[in-house]
């Protein structure tokens, strides 16, 4: 059994964030620089919300739209509107084009690891699928997704429209956690 309120449990509260995910996408950006002003970013499973509640302390006269099954996303900001929808059925034309793609979303887990990264990856291919109509170029993408035998061919695949590809697994990812991030910089024209 996980311990709930580990270190950055408690960090995100001390410091009102919704999750403790945010300090993922945190040092993501720390180390890459993938948030910056003005931008329009597309938050896909966007509820709780951190990561929201850190790009919009970042974009300044940027916005964020939230995408997300759950309908009960309580970030309040002009810059930030929501959209509660299924990832798999949403193109460009219902949203727009971004700077910014981010995905912290997950699929329901069944404990069975093939069936979750297979589920996984299937959620990530529509965000890049997404991307390809609804990111600008240069561009960048991050994401999550499960650790399994098809990431790397599917990691191949992406590096021909992305200058640069990377999988990251943060410090504050549980250690027991499968999950690691793809992030995806300067998609190509």
């Amino acid at each position: 059994m996980r311990n709930i309120k580990d270190h950055y449990s408690k960090k995100a509260q001390l410091e009102q964030y919704r999750a403790r995910s945010v300090y993922k996408l945190i040092e993501m950006d720390e180390k890459f620089g993938i948030v910056k002003k003005g931008m329009r970013v597309l938050d896909i499973g966007c509820a709780p919300g951190s990561w929201t509640q850190y790009m919009l302390k970042k974009i300044d006269r940027g916005s964020i739209v939230g995408v997300d099954t759950a309908g009960n996303m309580q970030v309040k900001d002009n810059r930030f509107s929501f959209i509660s929808a299924d990832i798999h059925t949403l193109t460009a034309a219902d949203i727009g084009v971004f700077d910014l793609i981010t995905s912290d979303a997950m699929p329901n887990t069944t404990g069975n690891k093939f069936s979750d990264a297979q589920n996984s990856l299937n959620l990530v291919r529509s965000v890049f699928r997404l991307a390809q109509k609804a990111l600008i170029p240069d561009g960048t993408v991050v994401t999550k997704v499960f650790q399994g035998e098809d990431l790397q061919e599917f990691i191949s695949t992406i590096k021909k429209w992305y200058g640069r590809v990377v999988l990251f697994k943060p410090r504050s990812s549980r250690k027991e956690s499968r999950e690691i991030f793809i992030i995806a910089l300067n998609r190509k024209r």
